[in-house]
Parts: structure tokens; sequence; C-alpha cells
């Protein structure tokens, strides 16, 4: 279980994240009915994109998820040595002297070199086991993964090495989060052109897969065997053009409490480089939350951090560990609860608007929060 507000308060954390499993069960259930019968993989990569792991694994397979993806072989470890049976996805191909440890902890890695093919068909026929594997092809998006053209070659040379079970194919959509955007239509066409020649070789994989959260969201023709939702499932938007477009709820709130509070003359100026002069006295309150705790520099003077239900503006600049709200003359104390992200009464702040601000995504604004952060997990279930 874990810990307690108490608990975290005790052990000297005077800044947490509140995660809301049931929502995170909820957005999972929803993104799997909006997939029109294909599976769901919840992606928990980057520390759950920063809602924390194994809890959040844990509550996506609750949800309705039954295979979870993740960028490293370290990340599936820690899942596993959690007690995770479910198959969990190694999206990216890691080093070759990894391919024991795949086959150790029973991972499902993807493959689109030849190098690692042979080093994780070795490691497999070295276990007397075969290994489930998804190739990777690159439909246009040109990160990682085989050339459409090379297919057959691939195939033929996957197919003869010992230890080695094409159980999927898969590619990566670049633009899904503009559903208008032409280049998806592309994407598709490039991506069943692939699975057609497979077939003529002889190859049907069981599970296909194109669709991320936000094409999950508005696709409907290219949802195949398998949808990989990973931002949608915390209740965030994959991008503007789809808020709204399904009922899901935010899983992340970040709170702390003041830890001082003080009058300050009119004239004096606030923080490093002195660049928030007080034009009248005011209450200051210090909120001990920094860019060490992921709260970016540039949210200084142009971010709102919630107190006691209004909004207050960051003033001067944010610190490491600390920045200062001008609260002007309300009696705001020491250990006011702040929030920085969710909501406080009718008010509410998002990701997506400290992500404007900054000039990013919502992607990196809780991604980046650091496991120095504690995580409180609400609506825990243990079965």
């Amino acid at each position: 279980m874990s810990p307690t507000f108490e608990e975290i308060e005790a052990r000297g954390h005077p800044v947490w994240a509140e995660v809301d499993l049931a929502n995170l069960r909820h957005n999972v259930t929803t993104l799997r009915d909006r997939a029109g019968g294909a599976e769901v993989m919840g992606v928990v990569k980057g520390y759950a994109y920063g809602h924390g792991n194994p809890q959040s694994a844990i509550a996506m397979l609750q949800g309705g998820a039954t295979r979870l993806g993740v960028a490293r072989v370290a990340e599936a470890i820690h899942l596993r040595k959690a007690g995770i049976t479910a198959p969990i996805h190694v999206l990216t191909e890691p080093p070759y002297a990894s391919a024991p440890a795949l086959i150790e902890f029973d991972l499902t890695p993807t493959v689109y070199t030849e190098g690692f093919a042979r080093a994780l068909s070795d490691a497999a026929t070295s276990a007397g086991r075969t290994v489930p594997i998804h190739v990777k092809f690159d439909t246009g998006m040109h990160r990682v993964g085989l050339q459409p053209e090379d297919a057959g070659d691939a195939v033929k040379m996957l197919r003869s090495l010992t230890g080695l079970d094409i159980e999927g194919v898969w590619s990566h959509l670049a633009v899904a989060d503009e559903p208008d955007h032409p280049f998806n239509k592309q994407q598709l066409a490039r991506f069943e052109e692939i699975l057609d020649g497979l077939a003529a070789l002889g190859v049907k994989p069981r599970l296909r897969h194109l669709a991320n959260s936000a094409a999950t969201l508005w696709m409907e023709d290219g949802l195949f065997d398998l949808v990989r939702c990973g931002i949608a499932t915390y209740g965030l938007w994959p991008g503007s053009e789809l808020a709204g477009a399904a009922d899901l709820r935010p899983v992340m709130a970040l709170r702390a409490r003041v830890n001082l509070s003080k009058q300050v003359a009119a004239g004096e100026a606030l923080s490093y480089g002195l660049r928030y002069e007080l034009k009248e006295s005011a209450r200051i309150v210090t909120v001990p939350v920094g860019y060490a705790d992921g709260y970016d520099r540039r949210l200084s003077g142009t971010a709102d951090v919630l107190i006691e239900g209004r909004r207050h503006r960051v003033s001067g600049t944010v610190c490491m560990d600390q920045f200062m709200v001008d609260v002007g003359s309300r009696d705001i104390e020491a250990g006011s609860v702040v929030t920085l992200i969710g909501s406080d009464g009718a008010e509410k702040i998002t990701a997506e608007e400290l992500a404007e601000q900054i000039g990013t995504i919502n992607y990196e604004v809780t991604t980046r929060i650091p496991s120095r952060v504690p995580r409180i997990y609400l609506h825990e279930e243990t079965k």
C-alpha cells in the first residue's frame, strides 16, 4: 500500500502527488470500450508518465488492459518483481547484452535489426525457450523500425532463427493527434501493404497494432487487434483537437504546503534577480516546490497556483526547491495547501495549462516530476 499523508509528512516531504487509481481504471475501461474489440496495452513507460509504478500498471490491468508497454528492460523487470504476470512489451530494442534478461523475465521484445534478432535468438536457444517477438516497421515517422521494402527479407531471416516466434507486427503514427492530417491515411495504407505482403509469405501475426491514444479516440479502420494507450489513460489529452473526445478523468494532482508566510513591505523585491517588486505591502507565502521537483523555471511569473480555492500567480523566479507567491491581503498561513496541478473548489489547473505556458506538451509536465516527490495512491485496490 502507498504511504498516507501523515506518513509522508512525518518523513519530511512538503510536496506530494495524488494519483487517483479509480480514475485511471475508469479511463482504461473507457478506452477499451472505444477500441472496438481490440486488446488494450497500457503504456507505463517513464514511471507511468510520472504517475508511478507498479501501482499504475496494476490499476490499468484492473481497468481492462491485457498488456503493458515500457521503453526499457529495467522498467519491465521492476514490474515483474512487483508480481505482475501480464505480458510486458519492451517497445524499443535494448542493448544486445540484455537479451538474456528478456528471456529470464518473460518479456515481449520489439525487433527491427538483424543484430538484435540474432542476439535474442542465441539467448532464447541457450535457455531452451521460444520468445514471442513484435516486429516494428517504419511507416513514415523515421524513428525506429524496419523499412517496408525490407519486410520480405527481414521476415525470412527472422523465421530462420531458432527461439523466435513472430507474434506481432506494428508501427507508430506520427500525427495521430491531428485526426485530419493526410499523413495518417498514408501510414495506415503503408501498414496495410506490409501486412498484405507478409500474408503472401504465409506470415499472419496474431497481433497487429498501429493505434496510440490519439488514434484510439478517433480512428475506426486502423485499430486492428491491439491499441497502445498511454497519455489518455492518465486523463490527459493527446492533442488539443481531441480534448473532450471521451469521458477521461484526470488522474494526478500535485500539491504542497506553505512553509512560510510573512508580510513584506512595499518596494521590496522577491527571489533571484529581484524581478518581482511589491508596489504595496503584501503577504508573501513560500511554497516548497521547485525545478528539482519538475516545476519548470519558465513558470516564473506566468503560472498560477490555487490556495484555498483561489488563483494566485507565481511571484518571482522559481528556485530549485521553492518559489514565492504574492497573496495580497489574504490571511494565508504556513501549512495551507497549495495546488499546482488539480482542483481546489471550483478552480482547477491542468497539466495542459502548464504545458502551454512553457511551450511543451502535457506528457512532459507529469513525466518530469521526479521520484523525490512521493506519490499517494487514492482508491488503491489490493486484489
